[in-house]
């Protein structure tokens, strides 16, 4: 008798988003891929001292150094990493905003990317001003305020009208993924060089 495999849904459907992106023919965003790649610029910082290419026990070192400093703690999930994000001069928001990631990893244990999920601290099913659909477009905002270049292009992944934002720069890859629920919103940074030699 065959053993059942079950697959997390998320990973099914980051994978079903990757086959349709990278199977589009000439679209506008294989177009930016192949012009991104060309240039051969390589952006591998990402953010708190984490880059692309590092092991992952240098992530984790990583993290503990900056847990120790209280920069950063652990989700209430444990699955996570959960940074607080810092407020600007004269910003008028007035709800923080916490994102929580994880490294990405291969088979040799080589960070190829990061997970991301952003969510108002304050978040309640019943006020919808601290919604997914609100906080997606101040997060889009701050990615491309953390890392200029290009901007998001949208990238339709089936007929029934769901959409990523998409952002490339060099080999660097961000995706904004679509709503899930109504709380947080995933994002992803992956380095192209890895996905592109499988």
């Amino acid at each position: 008798m065959k053993k059942l495999v079950f697959i997390p849904i998320k990973i099914l459907l980051f994978c079903s988003t990757l086959i349709f992106v990278s199977s589009c023919s000439e679209s506008e965003y294989s177009k930016l891929v192949k012009t991104e790649m060309a240039k051969k610029t390589i952006n591998d910082s990402l953010f708190l001292g984490m880059k692309f290419g590092i092991t992952k026990q240098n992530f984790y070192d990583q993290c503990w150094k900056l847990n120790n400093k209280k920069i950063i703690s652990h989700s209430s999930s444990n699955n996570f990493v959960k940074y607080k994000l810092p407020n600007q001069k004269n910003d008028t928001t007035i709800n923080d905003i916490n994102m929580l990631f994880y490294g990405i990893f291969n088979d040799e244990k080589i960070m190829t990317g990061m997970d991301l999920k952003f969510y108002y601290e304050a978040w309640s099913l019943w006020n919808e001003n601290l919604h997914a659909e609100k906080l997606t477009p101040i997060i889009k905002d701050s990615l491309l305020k953390w890392y200029p270049g290009n901007d998001f292009i949208t990238v339709p992944l089936n007929k029934n009208e769901t959409e990523v934002f998409v952002k490339i720069d060099g080999n660097r890859r961000i995706i904004i993924e679509s709503l899930v629920d109504n709380k947080e919103v995933n994002a992803r940074i992956d380095d192209l060089r890895f996905i592109q030699d499988k």
